[in-house]
Order: C-alpha cells, then structure tokens, then sequence
C-alpha cells in the first residue's frame, strides 16, 4: 500500500457537542497552505475540462475524519 499523502491546508475536526447527527465535522481550508500544496506538487493535479483538480478521498480514522491525495491513476 502507498503512502499516505495529506493535503496541507485542510483540517477536520468533530463535530461541535450538541450538533446534529447528521453533522460529521469540521473542515477548515486555509487557502495560501492549499494552493502553495498544489503549486509544489504537480504531479498529484489532474484537469477537469481545462480546469486544474485535486482529487482527495475523505476517511474515517481513528479521530475522525481527513483527507487524502487520490493517487489513482488508470491504467498504472
């Protein structure tokens, strides 16, 4: 299995006492952190109709949800 990769500049956090169940959390995106990650690794961008993409894969782990780079790639 690959390693895993974290997106910098996307935080998950529980969600707050009291919320509704259908509440699974938290993200918060801290843009510069984001796009300098995306900037510095172009090989983990793909293109959506001329449009540049991170794919990512939301998990549920031992505190709650994250994210991770897609490294998927067809046909590899």
């Amino acid at each position: 299995m690959a390693d895993k990769i974290y997106p910098k500049g996307l935080r998950t956090f529980p969600p707050r006492e009291g919320a509704p169940d259908f509440v699974r959390g938290t993200c918060l995106v801290t843009i510069n952190e984001l796009v300098k990650f995306c900037k510095d690794n172009p090989g983990y961008m793909s293109d959506y109709k001329g449009e540049p993409q991170l794919k990512l894969d939301i998990k549920d782990g031992d505190n709650g949800l994250y994210f991770t780079v897609n490294t998927y790639k067809r046909g590899e």
